[in-house]
Parts: C-alpha cells; sequence; structure tokens
C-alpha cells in the first residue's frame, strides 16, 4: 500500500500548507500596520488637545512652583567619636521628634525659636564607602602585623591593634538639614551642631583619651629614645671591637648580640602610633568630628518629580484613559 502513495499528493499538501501560514504572516503585517495607523490616525486627530494639555501642565507648574517655596539644605559630614554612633541615631531622632511636635521648652534651652523653625527637618544617614586596597597596602599590613607579633607579650601591642580596630570600624555620616528660610536657616544649623556635639558623657570620655594619648606618646618617645641609645653604643661596641682585633673581623659572644633589625622595627612602630595618637587628638574636638559643614544649597529633585513633568503627564494619562473609556462605551453599544 505503502507504493500506492502518490508524491504528487505530498507536494500538493505541502504547498498549501505554506500558503495558509504564508497568508496569516500576510494578514498579521497587515493587523500591525493597522494598528499603528490607528494611532498615527488618533494622535492626529487630538494633537491640538493633547497640546493644548501640555501648555496648560506647563502653566500650572509654573504657578505652583511661584507658590511654593524653594527647598534649602546644608549637609554636615561627621565622624563619630568613642563609640558614639548609637548616640548619633538616638539624638537626630530626638531633635526630630521635637521639630515634629515643636517642643517650644527644647528649643528654647538652645536658643531657637520654634516661629523660625517651618518647613525644617533633619536626618542621617551612613556613608558606607567600599575601600579598595591596592596589593602595595595589603602588603604592607602584613609587614607591619609582623613587626608587632615579635612584640606580642609588650603591652603597647595591645594598645595599638584596639586603636588600629577602632579606626577600621568608624563610619563617617552625613546629617542633613532641611529647611525653608535662607537667612535662618544655617543660624538654626549651627546652633543644632553644637547641642549634638555637647554630650556631657563623651565630653569626658574625650578628656580622658586625649590624656591617654599624651601619655602614650611620651612613652613611646622614650622607648624611641632608649632605642637610639641601645643601637648607639651597640654600634660603638662593634666598632671597639674591630679596632681591638685588628683583622677587620669581629666575633660577639651570643650574649652580647643585640637584635639590630627588630629594634629598628619597633623604633618604626612606636613611630607609627605616635603619630596616629597625634591625628586622633587633632580629630577628637568632640563627640563628632565634623569633617565638612557644607554651605545653604537648593535641593535638587529627580526629573521625574519635578512638576513640569509630573502635571503635564497626569493630563496626558488622564485624557487617555477618557478616551479608552470612551471606546469602550462604543464596543459595548455596537455589542448590545
Amino acid at each position: 500500500m505503502a507504493d500506492n502513495i502518490n508524491p504528487n499528493n505530498i507536494s500538493s499538501s505541502d504547498e498549501i500548507d505554506l500558503g495558509q501560514l504564508l497568508k496569516l504572516v500576510n494578514k498579521g503585517f497587515h493587523s500591525l500596520g493597522n494598528f499603528f495607523l490607528g494611532i498615527f490616525i488618533y494622535l492626529r486627530k487630538n494633537v491640538f488637545k493633547l497640546a493644548g494639555l501640555i501648555l496648560l501642565g506647563i502653566a500650572a507648574s509654573f504657578g505652583l512652583n511661584q507658590i511654593i517655596s524653594k527647598k534649602l539644605k546644608t549637609d554636615v559630614i561627621v565622624r563619630p567619636n568613642f563609640e558614639s554612633k548609637n548616640y548619633l541615631y538616638d539624638v537626630v531622632d530626638e531633635v526630630s521628634a521635637n521639630l515634629a511636635s515643636k517642643n517650644e521648652d527644647f528649643f528654647r534651652e538652645i536658643d531657637i525659636s520654634t516661629e523660625d523653625l517651618e518647613g525644617f527637618k533633619i536626618e542621617v544617614v551612613a556613608i558606607e564607602d567600599e575601600e579598595v586596597k591596592s596589593d602595595d597596602s595589603v602588603l604592607n599590613e602584613m609587614k607591619y602585623l609582623e613587626v608587632l607579633q615579635n612584640f606580642k607579650d609588650e603591652s603597647f601591642v595591645i594598645d595599638i591593634l584596639r586603636s588600629e580596630l577602632s579606626e577600621k570600624s568608624v563610619i563617617d555620616h552625613k546629617i542633613t538639614f532641611t529647611y525653608k528660610d535662607a537667612t535662618k536657616g544655617p543660624g538654626i544649623v549651627q546652633k543644632l551642631m553644637s547641642y549634638i556635639n555637647a554630650n556631657e558623657y563623651f565630653n569626658g570620655l574625650r578628656v580622658v583619651y586625649k590624656k591617654n594619648a599624651k601619655s602614650r606618646i611620651d612613652k613611646n618617645s622614650v622607648l624611641i629614645g632608649q632605642i637610639d641609645q641601645l643601637v648607639d653604643n651597640y654600634s660603638k661596641a662593634l666598632l671597639a671591637e674591630k679596632q681591638k682585633s685588628g683583622t677587620g673581623v669581629v666575633y660577639m659572644e651570643k650574649e652580647n648580640t643585640l637584635n639590630v633589625p627588630s629594634l629598628l622595627n619597633l623604633k618604626d612602630v612606636l613611630s607609627k602610633e605616635i603619630e596616629d595618637k597625634q591625628i586622633e587628638m587633632a580629630h577628637q574636638t568632640g563627640v563628632l568630628s565634623i569633617l565638612n559643614f557644607g554651605k545653604t544649597q537648593e535641593v535638587k529633585k529627580t526629573f521625574f518629580n519635578q512638576t513640569y513633568f509630573l502635571i503635564p503627564s497626569l493630563l496626558i494619562g488622564a485624557f487617555f484613559l477618557l478616551s479608552f473609556v470612551q471606546y469602550l462605551n462604543r464596543k459595548s453599544k455596537e455589542i448590545e
């Protein structure tokens, strides 16, 4: 029976299927073309209405911008000292709550009138920039730790490691003050920053930290002087032994040898700690170290938040929605 199948019938069937497929493709393109053509006709018929809505939206946006005053802000970048990060968030929440309630008693103590606080806001965010270390910096840190390993039994090593870990765990923060009055706003910001930085407990800690830093600097300076004296005496002893032998070769007994490289490395560690303590004392002038006290600037809005874009978009969207509802209403009447 397989021999009785006519090849012409198979070819004819394939041609029919291909022809139907081409018709469907042409029909799809025709429908798509009609769809875009319909959109073009719709826009052409309503171009004046759409242009009028855009102009109306721009005019309304301009009017609102004239009525609504622009917002201003001051950014203050700070670094919490003495593990005061939690205090920073708490005191900002405290000020924010008093701003919301317009607590006259609270602001009277800071010499601020609640009448000047219209539109005033405060917020704080952490600035977490990921540090990218080079191969050289990593290698230097490893060498630094190796030197400290040689003197791990010394008490000053613990202080150095504690200071290094504390420095790396501190994250800078940005306090943003938002207000409307360009003349009174900056003065209020100054007073609020003074209040935030006037915590009695942490200022007491600052005095202790400063005293300890000075003590450590003095002790390290004495140790550096002793190391210099030891190395100098050892050099003189070597020179004397060399002159005594007359051969230019010096043989020292084991108990008389001095590990000069380790002492010089220790001197570098002590010098670095002195530098770090001096930097700490320069930074820790308050509960918060103010890294940058910004100037007054206008709050910039993103493009999609601007009224010049938002209001015309809302009007055009409402027009399209109304046209779609009218279209559905006409179709429903045709079906009925």
